[in-house]
């Protein structure tokens, strides 16, 4: 009888693990910056790699990765930058190869109070199956918050009954609300409690809630919407100075709902002069892609002697499916800008009904003549170059700022009337398949198979 022999493990690669722990420490530091709205799910994607490639190294090591996780802790205390990488490697890896609940729960409470989003993501990328559930079983006050949130952001059913019992105890109820929203199953009375935060003042329960409706999909709350835009665009309302974060992010959550819901009501309020901020009024425009709202902005782009800004390059990519690179370049001339918007939307407006039209009919953007010999776009709305359908409404995801991009999430959500709970600052690859999914799914019904 031949035995065969188990070959031995392979030998540790010296300096290798090390070396893995600094990348994704340092990677994740980076990852915040990469979150802001000039940045694509694509420059994302470059440093979520670092942080799968981490764990993908720590197969080769098993539980043995913990012992050098704590070396990196350990310099992380002289290196600033680097804490908040250390906290989520430590998380991370604790999740993937801790087999103790106890130690895990206790790491986790340990670096929540300092390091709060650290420990969020990690745990949001990477968490043992049983974690969730056991934070919701908590009766740490922070541990149950945690678990709460990570509920919602896993947007997994079989964690409701924990959910609901968390608010029983006394979590957050709007926290609560949000993460069973997420889930896609609220609670019969959600909408009262949605309605009644909409009509007080605390803007910040106000864009949880803004948030959950978001992500419900469908045309929830309509007029209670409406009013709330009201209040809160009024001459009297709110505003950047007596609330420098909340009155911006409010109004934001507020206008994606709306033109995901209705893009042309929400256009006019904006050509009209509703009270938003810039960058929010250009999404609008984006969104909906009418031409009412396109003139304007391309007047304004060219009347500015600088390369396009994000919120602007982010319109152009939308609605015309790419931006010439003489429009982003820094060291061009006002007339070579100038030249290659006119070329890039006559392009698209001719494959859209506008025959005949060339740079050189357009002396004003906003001129009468050219809005007439534009009549043909007036019955559609325009993305990607062409015609808005379905099956691409999230095509041009991967390349407009992560701003923008949540507003395709919550329009998906709304046009559809089913539950999207997709977040814009989750891995790169899950917002990327599941986008992809989406994209198959709605290809697939749009062109059923030959009978």
């Amino acid at each position: 009888m031949i035995t065969r022999l188990r070959p031995s493990a392979p030998p540790p690669l010296p300096g290798m693990l090390a070396r893995q722990m600094g990348i994704a420490v340092r990677a994740y530091g980076r990852r915040a910056g990469l979150l802001r709205p000039a940045h694509t799910v694509r420059a994302l994607k470059a440093v979520d790699q670092r942080l799968d490639a981490l764990m993908d190294a720590c197969r080769y090591y098993g539980p043995a990765c913990l012992d050098e996780v704590a070396c990196v802790e350990a310099q992380a205390q002289t290196r600033p930058e680097e804490i908040a990488g250390a906290a989520f490697v430590r998380i991370a890896l604790a999740e993937r190869y801790e087999p103790d609940a106890s130690v895990r729960l206790e790491g986790i409470a340990r670096l929540l109070a300092t390091q709060p989003v650290s420990v969020r993501d990690a745990l949001w990328f990477y968490a043992a199956p049983t974690t969730c559930g056991d934070l919701l079983a908590s009766e740490d006050a922070h541990l149950l918050a945690c678990g709460v949130e990570l509920a919602g952001r896993l947007a997994l059913p079989e964690h409701i009954a924990g959910v609901h019992a968390a608010a029983v105890r006394g979590a957050d109820p709007d926290a609560c609300l949000l993460a069973c929203a997420r889930m896609g199953q609220v609670p019969p009375r959600a909408e009262e409690q949605w309605k009644a935060v909409l009509q007080g003042q605390d803007l910040a329960r106000q864009i949880t809630a803004l948030q959950a409706l978001g992500t419900m999909g469908g045309h929830r709350l309509q007029p209670e919407l409406r009013h709330y835009i009201d209040r809160l665009t009024a001459a009297d309302g709110p505003t950047e100075r007596s609330h420098p974060v909340g009155w911006a992010a409010a109004a934001d959550a507020a206008l994606a709902l709306w033109a995901a819901r209705e893009p042309e009501t929400a256009l006019g309020a904006v050509l009209q002069g509703l009270r938003v901020p810039n960058d929010t009024a250009l999404r609008v425009a984006a969104l909906a892609g009418r031409i009412e709202g396109l003139l304007p902005v391309l007047d304004f782009i060219e009347r500015q002697d600088r390369p396009v800004e994000p919120g602007e390059r982010d319109l152009l990519r939308l609605v015309f499916g790419q931006v010439p690179g003489e429009l982003t370049n820094t060291q061009g001339t006002a007339g070579e800008r100038q030249r290659a918007l006119r070329a890039l939307a006559c392009q698209v407006f001719a494959a859209n009904g506008c025959t005949g039209l060339e740079p050189a009919h357009i002396t004003r953007w906003t001129d009468a003549a050219l809005k007439d010999r534009l009549w043909a776009l007036d019955a559609i709305r325009i993305r990607s170059g062409g015609p808005i359908t379905q099956t691409h409404r999230l095509a041009p995801a991967f390349d407009v700022g992560h701003a923008l991009r949540s507003w395709l999430y919550v329009e998906h959500a709304a046009v559809t009337h089913r539950p999207f709970p997709l977040s814009h600052e989750d891995l790169a690859a899950r917002q990327m398949a599941a986008v992809e999914t989406v994209q198959l799914m709605d290809s697939l019904q749009a062109d059923p198979p030959a009978p």
